[in-house]
């Protein structure tokens, strides 16, 4: 597997979705609550998502997937230092909260 894995600066990294999801849940402790449906036998459970952070983390993934330009990843850390700011930002917040994580 290691040959068809990409690198970004000489290192592999991919997305952690289950940090993402950790990561947008409203409360951990109260993720889920209980509503009575019109019988009151049964209880569904709604996942509370925190829409500021869910809107935040889907525009930084999508600037970091939606970048076009070719990055010579032979020039390492000079290539990287060469990417536009809103990349830049994308990958260190995402890399930093845990959510692109390095193999």
């Amino acid at each position: 597997m290691d040959d068809i894995l990409l690198n970004v600066g000489g290192k592999e990294f991919y997305f952690d979705i289950d940090q993402l999801a950790t990561q947008v849940q409203y409360d951990i402790e109260t993720k889920c609550e209980e509503i009575p449906t019109e019988n009151n036998e049964e209880l569904l459970s709604s996942l509370k998502i925190d829409v500021t952070k869910y809107e935040m983390y889907r525009d930084l993934i999508g600037a970091l997937l939606s970048y076009n330009d070719i990055v010579d990843d032979k020039l390492g850390m000079v290539g990287l230092n060469q990417l536009p700011i809103p990349f830049k930002l994308s990958f260190n917040t995402l890399l930093m909260k845990g959510i692109i994580k390095e193999l």
